[in-house]
């Protein structure tokens, strides 16, 4: 497998940072890595897994990268360093099963937008009906990624048109903003106001308005195995590992991950 392809400066130094356990490997004994791609909200969660996953296979190291669930699936065909792919997009996601890139798609987790503004609520946002007032500084997701879609939909079935509205790359983005109070109000991921330590919160919104986020803004995440980067020698080592990986995905163990991490994970 050719790991020079498909890697970043944030994939390595997350690989053996404290996010990701990287213990110094004895030096005589061979040491595989698979790769893992992700989408940015579940970077909490797989961060967690992969600590378990390389405590109980301790010759294996796991390379998590984080990205755009479209924007890998794109080059995908053409990488052979990812063994798994966990995307928030299922259009993604299928379209790279269908080019036969990508194996045994599940769906193991969910996600919906919630409307979240700074700690201490500064503006006094009460409900999805203030995106609407012309004093606030409205953030959105971009159109084009998951978070940006499960917005649009949450604001077209509660019937609501915010009158100007600043749009970011992603969830993680808004959020940002709004701990840096640059906007007033922003819908987002629920995981990435968890994942804020507490610099944004959920506005306090009737049940009404809550009931239509966990309903029409929400994501479904798919995981699946990509059998391209199983070559060379270690082909069916690669099979078997990325096998064992998905397999906790799905476990209870994955579960309460996925839990922790504020995302529902789904019954297999």
């Amino acid at each position: 497998m050719n790991r020079g392809r498909g890697f970043s400066v944030f994939t390595l130094a997350l690989a053996c940072s404290g996010l990701v356990a990287c213990a110094e490997p004895d030096p005589e004994s061979p040491v595989m890595t698979i790769g893992v791609a992700a989408a940015p909200s579940l970077s909490g969660a797989f961060t967690e897994m992969i600590d378990l996953f390389e405590d109980e296979h301790p010759g294996i190291r796991v390379s998590l990268e984080l990205g755009r669930s479209d924007t890998i699936a794109e080059g995908m065909p053409a990488r052979d360093d990812i063994n798994v792919f966990a995307s928030a997009d299922e259009v993604s996601m299928q379209w790279l099963v269908d080019e036969g890139v990508a194996v045994e798609p599940m769906v193991f987790a969910r996600n919906h937008v919630v409307v979240a503004v700074p700690s201490g609520n500064p503006r006094q946002v009460t409900g999805l009906r203030d995106l609407e007032r012309p004093d606030l500084r409205v953030g959105l997701c971009q159109l084009e990624v998951p978070c940006g879609r499960a917005a649009e939909s949450l604001l077209a079935a509660a019937g609501v048109t915010p009158p100007v509205v600043e749009r970011d790359a992603g969830s993680r983005s808004v959020a940002a903003r709004l701990a840096d109070n640059e906007l007033d109000v922003g819908i987002v991921y629920r995981t990435d106001v968890a994942a804020s330590h507490g610099w944004v919160s959920h506005a306090e919104i009737d049940q009404r308005d809550r009931e239509l986020a966990q309903a029409a803004g929400t994501t479904r995440y798919t995981v699946a195995r990509i059998p391209a980067a199983e070559n060379g020698s270690d082909a069916e080592a690669e099979r078997e590992a990325a096998s064992d990986f998905l397999a906790l995905v799905t476990s209870d163990r994955g579960r309460r991950a996925l839990e922790g991490a504020g995302l529902a994970p789904l019954p297999q």
